[in-house]
């Protein structure tokens, strides 16, 4: 599922802002007001879908800005993102319909313009911990290829179990564009009262202005449909994450080719337990063992056993939480509805680790 959460737009009126401050303080008796300077003033909203108003005072206009939340016009919260286009509509003249009360003429939403926009791509599991190794796979692989602006990773603690688990992280890779990979059910259980079951996987990709005008030549808000947005997050970003995504396992699986030739049994548990940080599933070190040893069937047998039961040890002590097993078809979940990149995933001792990608029909770029 991918559609429209939060975004903020503006539009630059003719009516002077002393004009505009009453109309707005009389609209929003109890909004909270911060001025920045004599010409900026902040209004922190938080009535419905609006979130803030900032009025800018120009020479001879008022550059209005407005934060606001695309689902939450018809929902309490924004659980699940706005994904249909009439509706999109409908919440933009409802923004242009706000403006024209506390200015003195009328403008359409052909007048506004987007700063930002948070686009959306989410899935529904069933334990979001499940998700740990490839998130962090996911997150290294970004931090070797980006010198990242910004970049912060999310925990929690779980006093029943006695351990961490993640909840996600946020990455900048350059100005512009910020991903935010987290579970939107532990956010939305945190903040509200009304409380959602099960866990919500949740891909963020914010764009500000000037990214937003370089690829889709405008940032007018009627020009840009949701999935045009879909479309640029296809043919700019998702084989550009999906090989971040790939480079990164690839590594992992050589370093632990290097660490595990020529291993004994009774090392392998001290290899297993110190490379776990390295190990996406068992499935891959499974094969890794199998093709390093020259010993017979009988003892390879052996050899897997002991390393299932390694990771089932470690993965119910590991602190951030954890699991080892599923999680080649996670990623195939991952790559095909987070990343929406077409990727079938597989891994056994006669193919190995295979990754099946989709012909890239159009010449991919970047931001």
């Amino acid at each position: 599922m991918y559609g429209l959460d939060r975004a903020g737009i503006y539009t630059e009126v003719e009516t002077e802002i002393l004009y505009v401050k009453e109309r707005l303080e009389k609209l929003f008796p109890n909004s909270y007001s911060e001025s920045l300077s004599k010409e900026t003033t902040n209004y922190e909203i938080n009535k419905k879908n609006i979130n803030k108003i900032k009025l800018e005072k120009k020479h001879f206009s008022t550059l209005i800005r407005i934060d606001f939340s695309y689902p939450r016009f018809f929902e309490e919260n924004n659980i699940v993102p706005l994904t249909d286009e009439l509706k999109k509509i409908i919440v933009e003249e409802n923004i242009t319909h706000l403006i024209n009360q506390i200015i003195d003429y009328k403008i359409s939403s052909d007048d506004l313009y987007y700063d930002f926009f948070e686009f959306t791509i989410q899935e529904n599991v069933k334990n979001f911990y499940k998700y740990h190794n490839i998130i962090a796979m996911f997150y290294k692989g970004l931090t070797r290829k980006y010198k990242d602006l910004d970049k912060v990773q999310y925990y929690n603690f779980s006093k029943s179990d006695n351990q961490f688990y993640t909840t996600g992280f946020i990455f900048q890779p350059f100005q512009g564009w910020k991903i935010r990979l987290y579970s939107k059910g532990h956010e939305n259980n945190k903040n509200n009262l009304q409380k959602v079951k099960g866990a919500i996987l949740r891909l963020e990709h914010r764009l500000t202005k000037k990214i937003i005008i370089k690829n889709f030549n405008t940032n007018k808000i009627k020009n840009i449909t949701i999935q045009s947005i879909a479309n640029c997050i296809n043919k700019n970003i998702s084989k550009n994450l999906a090989d971040i995504l790939i480079a990164e396992i690839n590594l992992s699986k050589e370093i632990l080719e290097k660490k595990f030739k020529g291993f004994r049994c009774n090392e392998l548990n001290s290899l297993v337990r110190d490379n776990l940080e390295w190990i996406l599933d068992e499935k891959i070190i499974d094969d890794i063992i199998t093709n390093l040893t020259t010993r017979s069937y009988s003892r390879v047998k052996v050899y897997r056993q002991k390393v299932r039961e390694i990771l089932l040890t470690s993965q119910s002590q590991a602190s951030p939480k954890r699991d080892f097993f599923g999680n080649i078809e996670r990623l195939e979940v991952f790559f095909n509805n987070l990343i929406l990149a077409n990727i079938k995933v597989k891994c056994n001792t006669k193919k190995h680790l295979t990754f099946l990608c989709q012909k890239w029909t159009e010449k991919t770029s970047h931001f």
